[in-house]
């Protein structure tokens, strides 16, 4: 007569083997995550500073081929490049 009532169960190595391949996965693809961050965020700022372009040159058609001063208003506040391009 067999027993029936086997133990299926994991051994521990079973269980070592597994968390060192997922260790060893997780150590290939964390570098490639933080590449693909770093990729994004950079054509992020490309895009940004592509939009900053336009608003300058629209300023620039929209007041006669001028490009941005720095003045102050009639408060004497200073009123920079970014204010003037924000419009746009």
């Amino acid at each position: 007569m067999q027993n029936t009532n086997q133990n299926r169960a994991f051994t521990l190595i079973e269980l070592l083997v597994v968390i060192a391949i997922i260790a060893i996965l997780a150590a290939i693809l964390f570098p490639v995550f933080a590449q693909a961050r770093a990729k994004a965020r950079q054509t992020a700022c490309l895009s940004n500073m592509k939009q900053i372009g336009i608003a300058v040159l629209s300023y620039a058609q929209d007041y006669d081929e001028l490009i941005l001063p720095s003045q102050n208003d009639s408060n004497g506040v200073l009123v920079s490049w970014p204010s003037l391009i924000q419009p746009y």
